[in-house]
């Protein structure tokens, strides 16, 4: 997937307000990160392995994250101990991880549920089958299973510059699609 092939809408104004508060409990806000470049990453379901599998990416490129002077930003819906003990289970995770219990930011950053067309969608059939290939093991069950996430990049002035919003389980952008975005920031 091309960065440059999308025009979400939103991209160019002003990013919507996130204010939620951390895995620990302390409150987060993105302007309080006003001047870094923000990768900000909605996550599916708790037992979501597509949105696991991209949280492990994202772990791997740290350094190129670091070295690109941005800041990874997690947003779940489900509570922190569904999240610990399911997608984030045997993770060290290295970035800020936000709960939205009430899912009003996903609303707010344009994220809504599973439609039936994420179902037809033939490229969910291949992800699924490099899953099971690679013998992942299921992460259980989750409650609401069907909120979409999506993955953003908003730059230092608070301007969103990339919005990718799921339509399916697996059409995430690569981390190398939202470094790109973040390098043309420089």
């Amino acid at each position: 997937m091309s960065w440059q092939a999308m025009a979400p809408r939103g991209v160019g104004t002003p990013a919507p307000s996130l204010d939620l508060p951390t895995a620990t409990g302390e409150p987060w806000s993105l302007a309080e990160v006003r001047g870094r470049n923000v990768i900000l990453s909605f996550l599916g379901p708790a037992n979501c392995l597509f949105c696991r599998a991209h949280v492990i990416r994202l772990i791997q490129a740290r350094e190129r994250i670091e070295h690109a002077n941005a800041e990874v930003v997690l947003v779940a819906h489900h509570d922190p101990e569904l999240m610990m003990s399911k997608m984030m289970h045997s993770l060290n995770l290295p970035f800020t991880l936000l709960f939205d219990s009430t899912r009003s930011a996903y609303h707010r950053w344009g994220l809504g549920n599973v439609k039936l067309g994420a179902f037809v969608r033939p490229g969910l059939y291949l992800a699924i089958a490099r899953v099971l290939i690679r013998r992942e093991t299921a992460l259980g069950s989750a409650p609401d299973r069907n909120q979409m996430g999506g993955d953003f990049v908003v730059d230092r002035h608070g301007t969103l510059v990339f919005a990718n919003r799921l339509r399916s389980f697996h059409d995430r952008a690569t981390v190398d699609d939202l470094l790109a975005v973040v390098d043309r920031l420089r």
